[in-house]
């Protein structure tokens, strides 16, 4: 299954890591301030739900940065102004072409009168 580009999948992708970091960074907060402050060390209970919150934070973030890596758009992705002012005369020349019926060799030239401003106007 591929992953389509959207905004909603950067989201997730940025929740999921947000989540992740936080998860991941909580346990070391509070064994920083039980250090700090108590100096008995934290509770048994959350002494046991350290490691599995490491891991699942571990995770969330690097499956929430991968599924934003996947998700984003690059620059590259996105067409220049170059591009699309090319890309639109070419579908107008080709609309043309294709209601006239005729061959690009066949059309009359059309000549261009380029008009130059007066100076000072």
């Amino acid at each position: 299954m591929a992953l389509q580009k959207s905004s909603k999948l950067m989201t997730i992708g940025g929740i999921m890591a947000a989540f992740g970091v936080s998860l991941g960074g909580l346990p070391i907060i509070v064994i920083q301030a039980y250090a700090q402050v108590v100096k008995d060390g934290v509770p048994h209970w959350f002494s046991v739900l350290i490691l599995p919150m490491l891991l699942v934070g571990s995770l969330l973030t690097a499956g929430g940065t991968a599924v934003m890596g996947v998700a984003g758009r690059g620059q590259d992705d996105v067409p220049t102004i170059p591009q699309v002012e090319a890309a639109t005369v070419k579908a107008v020349a080709n609309k043309v072409v294709e209601l006239t019926d005729a061959k690009p060799a066949e059309m009359p030239a059309v000549p261009v009168v380029i008009v130059k401003p007066k100076e000072g106007e």
